[in-house]
């Protein structure tokens, strides 16, 4: 029977749930290719003609047009037609399949509470959904899920759908000459109940939070003269199907996240079209010197907790320990003791029902404190709930690597008269121990962070306070929405199997989530009334990446080489370069932000390092013309790059970290029936195609550091490919997020990682080196320097056969860019070759070592630490808000 002729007698079936959708042969086809491919006989002409077979024994059973098959009918016949054509074999892999897709169909209704499954439940793997469920799912009071992926991704997606419905041009008008009776629409306010799924567009139908943000949108234009209509013309407009395309860019966001091509920061997806409504992950507020303004700021952070965010907050205008308070002739508990009141809160508040909030604690090198600030995290139990970074700027730099006596003065917040002089070296010195022992404080370079901050002339004031992971610099009540494009996904098959990356589709893909993000900073419920304004003055957005990894992976590129640096500075140069278009055109159409005029925007400059300290003739990218664009139609955002922690994200798009290397390619899960490996999927892939697929060499991979190096059986191409953490050479991990850094407004989040035998020097010259690069901020992470390691492996029995040494490319720099004699001296030193005769054996801890605040404090599996944070790779439970 030919095709015409079978699509004429069956089209439709019946699934399990009792809908009816189109009879496709193919997907018949598929599972038969499935079945073979398990068995090693894997041939599409033999499934197409099994699938053949199926049809026309369907069809001899007497299903037609009029009488569907159902699911199991189908798969039924499948089973004996591979019997009965003596492929006795792959019928068994067909059965052994089905059954495992039952159980997993089941696991994965078990896990998200449903009855059927969705089309998002269907497509994501079990651990996918997982994370979903664990954090991102609505529930009821009796903690039950009562939502779908799918309805969740589609709640975010009208939220942000609903950020462009008002700026369409039936609605709204950019000069500002427009007066609305803005009374009139916040009184809707008051009935949010009496319009939850009464408005649509498409099939979209917004609930009462939808409908509160579109209020609140309305509102905020109108304040401004730009809409031309009242809110009851608009609710009109609603109704008379008048603003239907707007359900096309509904269904492009929503597409985009399911394909797991893009996804925002966790707030988004956890509080989109909910009560909370707060979408944003980065909050820093200020800290004076005052009894008031110290509860103000407290009460504030309560409130970001509470909506589900992380605060940063810089400590150093607090008065130094000892000093007198004049209006009580007391004496300053100084600003750790202010610290400890955040922390406190910070464990009270859980946010959002999900988890506690994280804080960034910040001193700067000058303060009288900064040593007591320096160690006192070394203690356990102490801080738990910060990361803490001592701040530096060109004083302190000039005095350690520009003096020969080194002496620095500290200087009191009050009236920054001189307290006492210490040696900026011992100072350096105590850092980097403090950072040996216990990955803790890291290093802000306010210096590089304010060197092209376009922003300082309109706020007139330096930057002085990031967000929690040091990505993300901020101003006071600032706040910042953040998303993550999935690169891997861009890999696209070329027909001799190899992979190219898309260009063209990154370039449309960086417009639409940079438009994404611009449309959250309207329609956030923001949770105290100064973070409102401050978000808007500015519209700061921080997009960034993840799947840089299994990108090199997908391309056979190795991450630090010289091709790989030079990819990843071309993916940050594009990002930057299209986002900042993207807000120009935003700009053109909307409005720059409102402080424009007021930076250095106007001037000709922008906040980007690397158009000014890269040759223009290595620019991938003409930045004069959008310099003059800026300069003619304004900007809509004050900046638009950030590469930030994507622990979780990274789980729900099923690839690797930001722009981390992984952190191990093969890890054992010890399971009731013995040993279990989680695998990479892009060398689970590569190993089958070398026929080198087995659970021996797996187990190899996990007791060496889940490393491909020095295993013999490994091709070597393959052990240059798929390198992790702990292959790649501390000074290269700098090189890397130097490369990323050189393009991308705010900061990057990166670990940067090292063995546990490097010495104190080697984290003192990574400072040094961090400097030189061009890093706005770094932190440490020695394997094994945790009071409670986080483990990076459960075997116990992990060995690390290999050492590892700079890449050509990263030599090379320091021989040719670095000229202050004392820095090259001190990096040579560091980074001279260590010759190891004998193999190195680690000794990782126990895991009867691990305590209970090193356990996942959702599903009790081990946490590993990723990006500056703490993960679940089993749950998606995150140290961190962004990721």
């Amino acid at each position: 029977m030919d095709n015409s002729q079978i699509e004429n007698t069956i089209t439709e079936i019946r699934k399990r749930s009792g809908a009816v959708t189109a009879f496709n042969k193919d997907k018949i086809s598929n599972a038969i290719y499935r079945a073979l491919a398990a068995t090693s006989k894997a041939d599409r002409g033999v499934a197409d003609k099994l699938a053949n077979d199926v049809v026309n024994k369907l069809v001899e059973q007497g299903f037609t047009s009029s009488r569907s098959p159902t699911v199991e009918d189908i798969q039924d016949i499948v089973e004996s037609t591979l019997i009965d054509s003596g492929n006795s074999d792959i019928a068994k892999a067909y059965i052994v399949y089905r059954h495992e897709r039952r159980k997993l169909r089941d696991e994965k209704m078990k896990v998200l509470n449903l009855k059927t499954l969705d089309p998002v439940s269907k497509k994501f793997d079990l651990n996918c959904l997982r994370v979903l469920a664990s954090r991102y799912l609505f529930r009821n009071s009796k903690s039950e899920i009562i939502e779908s992926p799918t309805q969740m991704f589609e709640r975010v997606a009208i939220l942000v759908g609903i950020g462009d419905m008002l700026y369409d041009s039936q609605i709204f008008d950019k000069s500002g000459n427009n007066k609305q009776d803005i009374d009139e629409a916040k009184s809707y306010l008051e009935k949010l109940d009496a319009f939850d799924y009464k408005f649509k567009v498409g099939d979209y139908f917004f609930n009462k939070w939808h409908f509160r943000a579109l209020i609140n949108h309305y509102v905020t234009l109108a304040s401004k003269g730009q809409m031309k209509i009242s809110f009851k013309d608009l609710l009109t407009l609603l109704a008379g199907k008048k603003l239907e395309v707007y359900a096309d860019k509904i269904t492009e966001y929503f597409q985009m996240m399911t394909a797991q091509d893009f996804l925002p920061n966790s707030p988004t997806m956890m509080n989109a079209g909910g009560r909370l409504g707060q979408l944003s992950a980065c909050f820093v507020l200020g800290m004076n010197d005052g009894m008031e303004e110290i509860m103000k700021s407290t009460s504030d952070a309560a409130l970001i907790f509470k909506s589900g965010g992380g605060v940063g907050i810089n400590y150093s205008d607090l008065r130094e320990e000892g000093d007198i308070v004049a209006s009580t002739s007391g004496v300053a508990s100084g600003p750790v003791s202010f610290m400890n009141i955040i922390n406190t809160v910070t464990e009270v508040v859980k946010q959002g029902g999900k988890r506690r909030g994280a804080n960034m604690g910040i001193i700067e090198a000058w303060h009288p404190d900064v040593e007591k600030f320096i160690t006192n995290k070394t203690e356990a139990g102490v801080l738990e709930n910060f990361n803490i970074s001592v701040g530096i700027w060109e004083d302190f730099w000039h005095a350690l690597v520009n003096t020969t006596d080194g002496n620095y003065v500290l200087r009191s917040p009050r009236d920054k008269k001189p307290v006492k002089e210490i040696n900026a070296h011992q100072l350096i010195d105590l850092i980097a121990l403090s950072a040996w022992k216990s990955a803790e404080p890291g290093l802000i370079f306010f210096d590089q962070i304010n060197k092209y901050n376009v922003f300082a002339k309109a706020r007139q004031a330096p930057l002085r306070a990031t967000n929690p992971c040091g990505e993300q610099s901020l101003y006071p009540y600032e706040s910042c929405n953040l998303g993550s494009i999935n690169l891997v996904n861009l890999a696209k098959r070329q027909a001799d199997g190899s992979y190219e990356f898309d260009w063209q589709g990154y370039e449309e893909i960086i417009r639409k989530t940079t438009r994404f993000l611009d449309n959250i900073i309207d329609v956030n419920n923001y949770p105290v009334p100064e973070i409102n304004v401050a978000s808007k003055e500015s519209r700061r957005i921080g997009l960034g990446v993840m799947g840089v990894a299994d990108l090199l992976y997908r391309l056979k590129i190795p991450y630090n080489s010289k091709e790989g640096y030079e990819l990843q500075s071309k993916l940050s140069e594009a990002l930057t370069y299209y986002s900042m278009e993207e807000s120009v055109a935003l700009a053109n159409a909307r409005g720059e932000f409102p402080l424009c005029a007021k930076t250095e925007y106007p001037e000709g400059k922008i906040p980007v390092s690397g158009y000014y300290e890269k040759p223009k003739d290595s620019h991938s990218y003409e930045w004069d013309p959008l310099i003059e664009k800026i300069q003619k139609h304004g900007i809509r955002n004050v900046l638009t790059t950030t590469v930030a922690p994507t622990g979780t994200l990274s789980m729900i798009a099923d690839c690797s970290n930001g722009m981390e290397p992984a952190f191990a390619l093969v890890f054992e899960k010890r399971v009731t029936v013995g040993r279990f490996f989680y695998t990479n999927k892009i060398l689970e892939e590569a190993l089958k195609e070398e026929g080198l697929y087995s659970d021996e060499i797996l187990e190899k991979i996990a007791d060496n550091y889940g490393s491909l190096k020095g295993i013999e059986e490994i091709p070597q191409w393959m052990q240059d490919v798929f390198v992790t953490a702990m292959d790649i050479h501390w000074a290269d991990h700098l090189m890397a997020q130097g490369v990323w850094q050189d393009w991308i407004g705010n900061a990057i989040a990166k670990t940067i990682n090292m063995p546990y035998d490097v010495t104190v020097e080697d984290v003192k010259s990574a400072y040094l080196l961090a400097h030189e690069i061009g890093l706005k901020g770094m932190t440490v992470y020695r394997d094994g320097s945790r009071h409670k390691q986080v483990l990076h492996m459960t075997n116990e029995n992990a060995t690390k056969t290999f050492d590892v040494s700079p890449s050509d490319y990263m030599t090379e720099y320091v021989t040719t860019k670095i000229t202050n004699p004392y820095i090259k001296s001190q990096v040579n030193a560091a980074l001279a070759l260590k010759v190891h005769d004998e193999e190195i054996k680690l000794e990782p801890p126990k895991i009867e070592e691990v305590s209970e605040d090193r356990l996942c404090p959702t599903c009790k599996n081990n946490l590993v630490f990723v990006e500056g944070c703490s993960i679940c790779i089993e749950c998606g439970y995150s140290g961190c808000t962004s990721g």
